[in-house]
């Protein structure tokens, strides 16, 4: 591994400051980040973006956020702040419910969390908080077939990786038996409605140096190891679910020569390699498939120690393009 001192800021953040006065003015379009997440809202029909952090002053201090932000295709709108400002928080939608949830993430103080929550009305309300349950970029997913809200993995902290699957009923928690995924962080984890399968990829074990090239799916009852080749190593790939044409759509991340920007699909069956062009190479270039106008929408991430993106770009089904 060629980076080892970049990977490491990429996945293990020490936020030291939580200060920066030119951010307190009323911004225009999202700060640069990484670690933050979008969700696409089917009630408002836009992209829904919050939390995230980025390295100041060459990588001396950080700043984490709790803006919430939409995007409608054209332009990004300041919503508001909710909750406290972390990073590594995990976004899903509810389509029974049409409601936004979120689970986990990591604050200023080196702490993973376990809080699920529901926005309602532009403020974050916990439903649930274990301590066996906190983790910093885990797989989160609502079933919609199921109505059921899962989750796995994710960090507890500095080399520590979760390897349980949880299930949410609307009422409570409950641990999937089973042998699934190897523990891991930073990896792909969507929905795929089509097939009524969750499927990971990817990601990393307690350090850089452990990263996985597996593919799982869970059909709601156990997990099934793929026996197929995929994109390569990679972690903290950009990754969402094409409900129109059935794909899984995953796009750059870190792998062992660095920040790649190459973009995927995954149908089930095979992986086939899409694009080779498009934003510029990155790690937690995070997305969300905007159901209403067909497109993957895709924000920031992290291009380098200590350098992140504040770009907008949009994915068609056959090519990349930047919004400005």
């Amino acid at each position: 591994m060629k980076h080892p001192i970049m990977i490491k800021h990429i996945i293990y953040c020490v936020f030291l400051s939580n200060s920066y006065t030119s951010l307190n003015a009323q911004p225009m379009t999202p700060h640069k980040r990484a670690h933050h997440q979008l969700v696409y809202n089917e009630a408002a029909k836009a992209i829904v973006m919050t939390t995230g952090s980025t390295p100041l002053d060459g990588g001396k201090s950080f700043k984490l956020f709790n803006d919430l932000w939409n995007f409608n295709g054209s332009k990004w709108t300041l919503a508001g702040t909710a909750g406290d400002e972390r990073s590594g928080v995990m976004l899903a939608y509810d389509t029974k419910r049409r409601k936004i949830f979120s689970f986990g993430g990591f604050t200023e103080d080196n702490s993973s969390h376990a809080e699920f929550r529901v926005l309602e009305n532009g403020v974050w309300k916990t439903l649930s908080d274990f301590p066996e349950m906190k983790a910093a970029e885990p797989g989160f997913v609502y079933d919609q077939h199921r109505d059921r809200m899962l989750s796995f993995g994710g960090s507890a902290g500095r080399g520590l990786v979760n390897n349980i699957t949880w299930e949410w009923n609307g009422k409570s928690w409950k641990k999937i038996a089973g042998t699934g995924p190897e523990g891991r962080q930073a990896f792909m984890m969507v929905y795929d409605a089509k097939r009524r399968k969750t499927v990971v990829y990817g990601g990393m074990g307690t350090s850089p140096q452990e990263t996985f090239t597996d593919t799982w799916e869970f059909d709601g009852s156990k997990w099934k190891k793929l026996s197929v080749s995929g994109p390569g190593p990679r972690m903290s790939a950009g990754f969402a679910y094409d409900s129109k044409r059935g794909l899984t759509i995953l796009f750059g991340g870190m792998g062992a020569t660095g920040m790649l920007g190459d973009t995927w699909s995954w149908d089930g069956k095979a992986w086939k390699k899409l694009a080779d062009t498009g934003p510029a190479k990155r790690a937690m270039g995070y997305m969300a498939y905007d159901k209403a106008r067909d497109r993957i929408v895709l924000f920031g991430g992290r291009l380098g120690w200590p350098n992140d993106a504040d770009d907008t770009w949009e994915w068609d089904g056959k090519e990349w393009k930047e919004v400005k």
